[in-house]
């Protein structure tokens, strides 16, 4: 009795095994080679994809990962034709599975979509595809996904969604163990039979008796028919069909053909069939996934047709259940971005010509992080599949509510027949998501932001759309979060103003490095500089300058914004070492500090630290904030910091008083030290009643809180005394001096009354 392997679906007997690949090499070759050479085909297509990647740190790994797995292709099939035994064979393919998947795992570092659907998609070709045995199919594929996944984690390997895809991939590749095992059980069941069957043939004439024992004990169904009828048919068959071996109720759907037909008249064509599957419904409907094959055989001088026939609907439904964990969101049991994005592509495509539209919103958790940090990642998780139930209620029949990864969700709407449908369906779903969700003792705030476009009124293809929703999603969270926003046009021009300053930064960081320009300050009593406000200025090599107003969508950015501020407050703290040094009193040098570095707890250390380090004193030092820091989320960071800030000796101005939203609160939350009016209120007070008037209630209101003044945009002598006369400290504008680069500062003081001590304005 052959012995099958419960672990690997392979003979036991290493003779068996020989002889069963000895009989498949030619067809292992064959595959190996084309699999080879469709490899090197198909990354040479993906290189050419790769120049995306250009003028980016991304490029210079993508193309030698490319190359080396289309290199490493091109050897492998060129070097194939020395494959004489099947050991040759698995040797190539395990190099070239090995060279596959490290060139690959540096690839999907980048963590593009693509890349977490190759994630996926690789090691399932490596334990499918490649015509090896049991331990390359599984440790290919295993090694494989270990490299991958070292690759996809490597830029972030403590990401909330790591444990999750671990997860899903483990998953993943124990269903595949399964599903080998079974494959290779019934090939090798298969191949038996077929060994088998060639005995009978040859025992035929001198032992029928024997024959007929061994076609009665294969434990694969066998029909012989002739012209349609069962004229034999052994134990296996008869539980299948029957103890009569009727198949003329049984009948036959093989892949995409829609039509039917009977067992009887599919094998009664004569036609040699090897290893065809299709689908099989008996009596009482009950259906069976088959392999059936087919080959012509002599009995008493009359040709019959023997037909084999496995059950592997086992297989086909674990198969099933992998491609539905393929585009299924593990933690959740939503769709995931591929199974989005690819209902997303035919609805667009079914719709393009229809009356009604299809809406695309997507969905972030507001403060998600902060949740995973405060409360542990198993309450993040406990929010995400909250929110996922939430949305799946909150949403109509039919509407697919997906996960794109992370805290980012997405839903698509369909059969809208105009936007208030769409507000609608917006206006539920915000407030199912918005109720707080119990977990262990406590109440998770559960808030979320959402931005929505439609199709085709917000855009004509679906990459369009997707980018739409995000701007509107972008304007949801800088609106103050937690709020639902509809693209509009609009949104595209401010969002692309915006890219355009970001890009502008960029450049600017690589070509025009900032610098610090110093615009003095004045006491308009004794007409003495105070200090000076350090200007960004960012001087290409031809000369032309880059203003603060250029890039000004940089300064909240998270990346940029710190990056600038780093350079500027190193650059003023060498500026001023070097005038302490000189023995110039320059007073105090005021620095604009954005909100996404107020937002970070970190920063008052990190700033306490360089001015200890560069051996300045604290009140050498006043950072200049806007009312917006006061708004929004971390107002608690933001008055931390500040008042550690206060504390050793920093001062704090609040900037373009007057022009934002804050609360007249915060002048007494907040350790303001002088309140700066903005030279929109400034510039026209000679003219303008109103603004003189806010201009002298500022006065009056700083007068009463004890709180200096600073005057911007002071271009005249008339400014000038009128806010002399209102009791204004201090003033700076044109007036006084533009900004000017550091090197001028010490000069411009010792004309203006020495370098003892602060000068004087003539």
């Amino acid at each position: 009795m052959t012995q099958i392997s419960r672990l690997t679906g392979e003979f036991i007997s290493a003779a068996q095994e020989a002889a069963f690949q000895k009989e498949r090499l030619s067809e292992s070759r064959r595959h190996a080679r084309t699999l080879f050479a469709l490899s090197a085909l198909l990354n040479t297509l993906f290189l050419l994809s790769d120049w995306r990647f250009a003028g980016t740190p991304h490029f210079w790994v993508a193309v030698p990962a490319r190359v080396f797995v289309i290199v490493s292709s091109v050897m492998c099939f060129l070097l194939s034709r020395r494959m004489g035994s099947f050991r040759t064979v698995e040797r190539y393919c395990f190099a070239w599975q090995m060279t596959t998947a490290l060139g690959v795992a540096v690839l999907v570092s980048a963590r593009t979509d693509l890349a977490l659907f190759v994630l996926a998609m690789l090691p399932l070709l490596f334990y499918l595809v490649v015509p090896t045995s049991f331990r390359g199919n599984f440790g290919g594929g295993l090694g494989c996904g270990i490299a991958l996944l070292i690759g996809y984690l490597s830029p972030a390997p403590l990401s909330p969604t790591a444990p999750g895809l671990i997860i899903g991939l483990l998953t993943l590749h124990c269903a595949m163990w399964i599903a080998i095992t079974r494959t290779n059980r019934l090939q090798r069941q298969e191949w038996t039979a077929r060994q088998v069957a060639q005995s009978a043939r040859a025992a035929l004439a001198s032992n029928s008796e024997t024959l007929e024992r061994m076609f009665m004990s294969v434990p694969i169904p066998l029909l012989v028919t002739r012209e349609g009828t069962v004229i034999r048919f052994n134990d296996a068959a008869a539980a299948m069909f029957g103890a009569d071996g009727d198949i003329s109720d049984v009948h036959v759907l093989r892949e995409r053909s829609p039509l039917l037909s009977t067992l009887r008249d599919y094998v009664a064509t004569g036609e040699e069939v090897s290893n065809h599957e299709c689908r099989l419904f008996g009596r009482g409907a009950v259906a069976h996934d088959v392999l059936l094959a087919s080959r012509p055989i002599l009995i008493g001088g009359e040709e019959c047709i023997l037909s084999s026939i496995v059950d592997i609907s086992d297989r086909k439904e674990a198969e099933r259940h992998l491609a539905h964990l393929a585009m299924t969101d593990a933690l959740t049991g939503l769709a995931n971005r591929s199974h989005f994005m690819a209902t997303l592509g035919q609805i667009a495509g079914a719709r393009s010509h229809g009356g009604s539209q299809t809406a695309v919103v997507l969905i972030d958790v507001d403060e998600f992080k902060r949740i995973n940090d405060s409360a542990g990642h198993d309450a993040g998780d406990a929010l995400l599949r909250a929110v996922a139930q939430r949305l799946q209620q909150a949403v109509r029949p039919g509407d697919l509510v997906a996960r794109m990864g992370g805290d980012e969700f997405a839903v698509l709407l369909t059969r809208l027949t105009s936007a208030a449908d769409l507000q609608g369906i917006l206006g539920r779903m915000t407030a199912s998501l918005h109720q707080p969700l119990s977990y262990g003792k406590r109440d998770l705030d559960c808030r979320v932001s959402m931005g929505a476009a439609l199709f085709p009124e917000h855009a004509a293809n679906i990459a369009d759309l997707m980018k739409h929703a995000d701007i509107a999603l972008y304007e949801a969270k800088n609106a103050g979060r937690g709020r639902a926003c509809l693209f509009e046009p609009g949104l595209l021009v401010r969002w692309q103003r915006e890219a355009r300053m970001l890009d502008c930064a960029r450049e600017a960081l690589l070509q025009a490095p900032p610098r610090p320009w110093y615009q003095p300050k004045v006491d308009l009593v004794t007409g003495n500089i105070i200090g000076f406000e350090a200007l960004l200025r960012c001087v290409r090599p031809d000369g032309t300058v880059i203003m603060p107003g250029d890039i000004a969508a940089a300064f909240e950015h998270w990346e940029l914004g710190r990056t600038i501020t780093e350079r500027m407050v190193s650059q003023v703290l060498a500026d001023c070492r070097r005038w302490q040094d000189q023995g110039v009193d320059f007073g105090h040098v005021a620095i604009n500090v954005p909100g996404v570095e107020l937002h970070d707890s970190s920063f008052p250390g990190r700033l306490l630290a360089q001015l200890r380090c560069a051996d300045v004193p604290p009140h050498r030092i006043e950072l200049e904030v806007t009312e917006s820091v006061f708004l929004g989320r971390n107002t608690e960071v933001v008055e931390r910091s500040l008042h550690r800030l206060s504390q050793e000796g920093v001062s704090i101005a609040l900037d373009d008083f007057g022009t934002g939203f804050a609360s007249l609160s915060h002048l007494k939350q907040f350790p303001i030290d002088i309140i700066k009016i903005d030279q929109r209120f400034v510039r026209d007070l000679e003219t303008d009643p109103d603004d003189a008037a806010i201009v002298r209630t500022v006065l009056n209101l700083a007068y009463s809180l004890g709180i200096r003044t600073v005057a911007e945009g002071v271009e005249n002598e008339h400014q000038l005394d009128y806010l002399r006369a209102g009791g204004c400290h201090y003033g700076q504008g044109f007036h006084f001096g533009a900004a000017m680069p550091s090197a001028k500062i010490p000069a411009m003081l010792k004309r203006n009354g020495g370098e003892s001590t602060a000068g004087k304005i003539a």
